[in-house]
């Protein structure tokens, strides 16, 4: 039990420090795309840019209410099983070494899967995952390992709904500190 609150305290600690840091993110945006805005009112720039300036504005709102929301539905956050949490907390170690090993298979599936996150896919499948690794001979016995709790895997990191792949929702926070740590390196936006 006393393992369990302590992975979801982690859990809590770690979305919130990652939501903060996106937050901050956007509204850094938000302020250049006003203050552009306003540079051209005040200096009658074109009806067009005006629009497109204060559309770009409003997109980040929208995203900051976005983690907003996140962030308060983490406070509601379910409780896992000591078999979940023991996962969580292979994963999180797993994490660290794929950060440092770009060319180990797993880490390619779940790289792949963040830069087609990244570039505003909005469903991602086991089948454009395959199509985009296929010098990956080994492809489908990784990523099947990649879906499930199991004492021989590497973790696990995905949930798949027919051919629609999610990331698996306890280990979010790692996924994307460590998205950070290895598009960050990879001088990635």
């Amino acid at each position: 039990m006393r393992q369990s609150l302590s992975v979801s305290l982690n859990f809590k600690i770690s979305l919130m420090a990652y939501l903060m840091n996106k937050i901050e993110s956007k509204l850094s945006q938000l302020k250049d795309k006003l203050e552009s805005t306003a540079f051209l009112v005040s200096k009658t720039g074109s009806e067009k840019q005006i629009h497109s300036e204060i559309v770009q504005s409003l997109v980040i709102v929208s995203e900051i209410s976005k983690l907003l929301e996140t962030g308060n539905n983490s406070q509601h956050e379910k409780q896992y099983s000591t078999e979940e949490s023991k996962e969580v907390e292979k994963v999180r170690s797993k994490l660290n070494l794929w950060a440092k090993k770009p060319l180990n298979k797993n880490s390619r599936i779940l790289n792949y899967y963040l830069k087609l996150e990244r570039s505003g896919m909005p469903i991602i499948t086991e089948s454009a995952l395959k199509s985009g690794l296929p010098d990956l001979i080994t492809f489908k016995s990784n990523f099947n390992q990649m879906k499930y709790i199991s004492a021989k895997n590497n973790g696990k990191i995905f949930d798949q709904y027919g051919d629609k792949v999610m990331l698996w929702e306890p280990i979010i926070p790692y996924i994307r500190e460590y998205e950070e740590l290895v598009f960050h390196r990879e001088g990635q936006k």
